[in-house]
């Protein structure tokens, strides 16, 4: 069983990270956010996606989305494109100018991440990974 202390601990921590991730929108690309990059890799990952499906992907309201990726659209990076099957059903596609902005994204976050995790030695890395893993696990099971 985990003792308060050890709880409060890692609350500390974990709020100081959580304050740095938030941050870290900022120091990628101000254009960005950290939804349209999670759309655009959702998007990339799985097109053609539909709204609704992406918005469940996302964990956010069809309504959000559709405005996320009306930005995206706006700026070249996604496109809409109706079913052939059922013209009432629309689907996000990426764009090539949207993979080479998001590929440019992801190269700067590698960068970052490994300025964030240098001097951790690679079975911390690992032992640090599994225990992320358990904790979004049981954040999947423990919904509220």
């Amino acid at each position: 069983m985990l003792t308060s202390r050890v709880i409060e601990q890692l609350e500390v921590t974990l709020q100081h990270v959580m304050r740095k991730m938030v941050h870290y929108n900022k120091m990628m690309d101000n254009s960005f956010s950290g939804s349209q990059v999670s759309a655009l890799e959702t998007i990339l990952a799985k097109q053609p996606l539909k709204v609704s499906e992406l918005a469940e992907e996302l964990s956010l309201s069809s309504s959000a989305v559709t405005l996320l990726c009306d930005k995206l659209i706006e700026n070249g990076y996604v496109r809409r494109e109706r079913i052939q099957d059922d013209r009432r059903v629309v689907c996000m596609l990426i764009t090539e100018q949207g993979k080479e902005v998001l590929e440019a994204l992801q190269c700067k976050e590698r960068d970052l991440v490994a300025q964030w995790l240098s001097g951790i030695d690679v079975h911390e890395l690992r032992g640090l990974n599994e225990t992320l893993m358990k904790i979004r696990d049981n954040a999947r099971k423990y919904k509220n």
